[in-house]
């Protein structure tokens, strides 16, 4: 029992330092089905409260559920669980998604050496509705295997709910009103553009050893072998830094329609490189005050940040910063200089490391 109570006790902890769009809070309802070796009878009421921390790649979660047992082996089912979320991100408003977990199953009116209390592991998929401003309906199906038990049993869950982040009164990025307006004009779906990264002409060779992707790094010790060639890349041949060639209106934060092609290219990139978080970081030039120069930076990046969440790429991937006039690379006396300044950067990094 004391290990029933400690799972609650971290969903608590977990949901009192949510910060952001990272942590969300779900609850579902569904039904269980026990004894599953003669066939599955969903007959048994459940309802879950989960905690989920978006933050990584595999995303843990922490589930509590209460299941009413309608049999004459118990009474009901307390469970709690850690489990392993992995979603496969894509340019569409429903992402599937599978999951692995251990946890242990309080019973309640148990019946000796037929339904007593024990740990389990257990796995399932579902797939992820995006809804507005962060809430998400879910449908989920799981298996669970009792473990420890001379007559093992196993049982089968379908449940739906809703989930939403923690600070869902105040989120992480401002929608900026320019990036709405451009949204009703942008299709969910984007065409899958044609991008050529390896033996790319246009790459200059920068080492005299085998190197398809040209970006300096060996092949045989590169772990990234299909980087573009305008991303600087770390020791192991993995971007880590691009100026997006993406132009803004003046003193507007609205994407010029040629601009979208590039953003589409750097999205797909993103899709296929899910290991990495992405930091877009916008920059002006000198004209104007610096502290509309700062907020003109942030929009601009909040406006690059929403059209690649809108392709696809996961929000809890993607931070905007705004720096303004500063850390130009160019004079700010001309106006090729100016031109070059008012630029977005991204910035990739690898929290969970690489070997």
């Amino acid at each position: 029992m004391k290990k029933i109570i400690m799972l609650p006790s971290l969903l608590l902890v977990a949901l009192l330092n949510g910060q952001g769009i990272e942590g969300e809070i779900g609850i579902n309802v569904g039904l269980n089905s026990t004894k599953n070796e003669a066939g599955s009878k969903f007959r048994n009421p459940t309802i879950g409260i989960t905690y989920q921390d978006n933050k990584y790649v595999v995303m843990p979660r922490v589930d509590v559920e209460y299941v009413k047992v309608k049999n004459d082996y118990a009474t009901s089912l307390l469970k709690g669980s850690v489990n392993a979320v992995y979603e496969y991100e894509n340019p569409t408003y429903t992402i599937p998604y599978a999951l692995a977990g251990v946890g242990y199953e309080y019973v309640g009116g148990s019946t000796s050496e037929v339904f007593e209390s024990h740990p389990f592991v257990q796995a399932g998929v579902g797939v992820r509705v995006d809804l507005e401003e962060g809430y998400k309906a879910r449908l989920e199906g799981k298996m669970l295997q009792v473990l420890g038990s001379d007559n093992e049993g196993n049982e089968a869950i379908v449940t739906a709910g809703m989930s939403f982040p923690l600070n869902y009164a105040q989120p992480r990025m401002k929608r900026p009103r320019v990036v709405k307006r451009q949204v009703k004009v942008l299709p969910r779906r984007v065409m899958k553009p044609k991008i050529v990264y390896v033996t790319n002409n246009e790459c200059s060779i920068k080492i005299n050893a085998p190197d398809l992707d040209r970006d300096g790094v060996e092949d045989r010790f590169d772990q990234c072998p299909a980087t573009p060639c305008n991303f600087t890349v770390d020791s192991y041949g993995c971007p880590v830094k691009t100026t997006l060639k993406v132009n803004f209106a003046t003193n507007s934060a609205t994407l010029r329609g040629y601009s979208l092609q590039k953003i589409d290219i750097f999205s797909h990139f993103l899709l296929k490189n899910r290991g990495s978080f992405v930091q877009i970081v916008g920059y002006t030039d000198s004209i104007g005050s610096s502290v509309h120069n700062l907020a003109l930076s942030r929009e601009r990046a909040n406006t690059v940040v929403q059209a690649l969440i809108y392709r696809g790429v996961s929000p809890a991937r993607i931070r905007a910063e705004g720096r303004g006039e500063r850390f130009p690379i160019a004079s700010n006396k001309t106006a090729g200089g100016r031109a070059l300044n008012r630029r977005i950067e991204a910035v990739l990094t690898y929290p969970r490391g690489r070997k």
